[in-house]
C-alpha cells in the first residue's frame, strides 16, 4: 500500500514541537536534558532504546527482503541504502535547510526526512501514470495475480519497500525526541503488505490508485515547511493548504474510494489466491 502518508514520519499538524519540549534534543538520538522519566528506566537506558529499536528494525528489513527475487531484493536494498546516503549528505551539507540556529535539532532532522520523503512521493506518484498505462492486462487476471511477468507496479512496489524500511528506522532512531505510534503502525503495517504482494505479485490494478495517493504528501510537506519557518501568515502557506485538501480529497477519498470498489468488483480475479492476500486487501481498506 502506498499511503505512506508517507507523511507518516511525523504528525500532520502544523506544530513543531513533537520533542515534548525537549529543545537540545540532537539529531540521531544525541542531546536530551536528562529529564525525561518513564518509570524506573533510567535516562540513559531511555536514550538507547530508540537506537536499538532502528537496529533491529534495519535487520529485520534486509532478512524479509531476502526472501524476495534477487533482483527485487537488490531495488529494496540499494533504495534504503540511497536514503541513508541521501540524508546523511543532507545533514553533512546542510543543504535545502535553513541557516543553523534557527530550527531545533530534531526539527532540522525531520526537515531532512521529509525532503527525502519528497523524492519517495514524486517517484511514486510519476510511477502511478506509468501504472495506469498498463492497463488493460491481457489477460485480465495479470493485473491481479501475476503470472510473473515484470512490469512497473513491481519496480515502484520496490522502491516503495525501501522507502518505508528506511522511514522506519528513522522514526525509531528519534523516538526519544519525537514519536508517532499510529505511524509506526501504520509502517509496519505496509512494509508487510508490500513484501507480500512482491513475493506473490499480486494486485498490480490496485497498485497503480494506491501511489497515486502519495501525491497529497507534496504540499503537505510544503506546508509543514513553512510552519516550523514561522511562515503560516504567508500567501505561501495557505496555497500549500489549499492544494493538500483539494489533493488529498481527489487522491485519498474519491481515487482510494473508487479504488476500493474496483477491487471488490473484479473480485472474481482474485477470490481464488492464498489466504495471505485476503491480509492484504484488509490492510488496504484498513490504510
Amino acid at each position: 500500500g502506498a499511503e505512506a502518508d508517507t507523511d507518516a514520519t511525523s504528525n500532520a499538524n502544523d506544530t513543531a514541537s513533537k520533542d515534548g519540549g525537549n529543545n537540545d534534543g540532537g539529531d540521531g538520538g544525541d542531546g536530551g536534558d536528562g529529564k525525561a522519566t518513564v518509570g524506573t528506566i533510567a535516562p540513559l537506558k531511555l536514550h538507547l532504546l530508540p537506537i536499538h529499536a532502528s537496529i533491529t528494525a534495519a535487520a529485520l528489513s534486509v532478512y524479509v527482503t531476502s526472501f524476495q527475487t534477487p533482483q527485487t531484493a537488490f531495488l529494496i536494498n540499494c533504495t534504503s541504502l540511497c536514503y541513508v546516503a541521501g540524508y546523511s549528505f543532507l545533514k553533512l551539507t546542510g543543504l535545502l535547510q535553513p541557516r543553523i540556529g534557527t530550527l531545533r535539532m530534531i526539527d532540522r532532522a525531520e526537515w531532512r526526512c521529509r525532503l527525502l520523503s519528497n523524492i519517495n512521493a514524486a517517484a511514486l506518484t510519476g510511477g502511478a501514470v506509468l501504472c495506469f498505462m498498463e492497463w488493460p492486462y491481457d489477460p485480465p487476471q495479470e493485473g491481479w495475480i501475476s503470472a510473473g511477468i515484470s512490469s512497473w507496479p513491481v519496480t515502484f512496489a520496490s522502491l516503495l519497500a525501501g522507502y518505508l524500511q528506511w522511514d522506519l528506522c528513522w522514526m525509531l532512531w528519534h523516538a526519544n525526541h519525537t514519536f508517532d505510534a499510529a505511524a509506526v503502525v501504520h509502517h509496519i503495517l505496509f512494509i508487510a503488505i508490500s513484501h507480500y504482494v512482491l513475493y506473490g505479485w499480486y494486485f498490480k490494478v490496485p497498485f497503480a490508485w494506491l501511489s497515486a495517493a502519495e501525491l497529497s504528501t507534496l504540499p503537505l510537506n510544503a506546508r509543514w515547511f513553512l510552519a516550523v519557518a514561522n511562515k503560516k501568515a504567508s500567501r505561501a502557506y495557505l496555497a500549500a493548504s489549499a492544494a493538500f485538501a483539494a489533493f488529498f480529497i481527489l487522491t485519498r477519498v474519491i481515487g482510494y474510494g473508487l479504488g476500493i470498489a474496483h477491487l471488490w468488483a473484479n473480485h472474481a480475479l482474485w477470490r481464488e489466491a492464498e489466504y495471505g492476500l485476503y491480509f492484504v486487501v484488509g490492510g488496504v481498506h484498513a490504510g
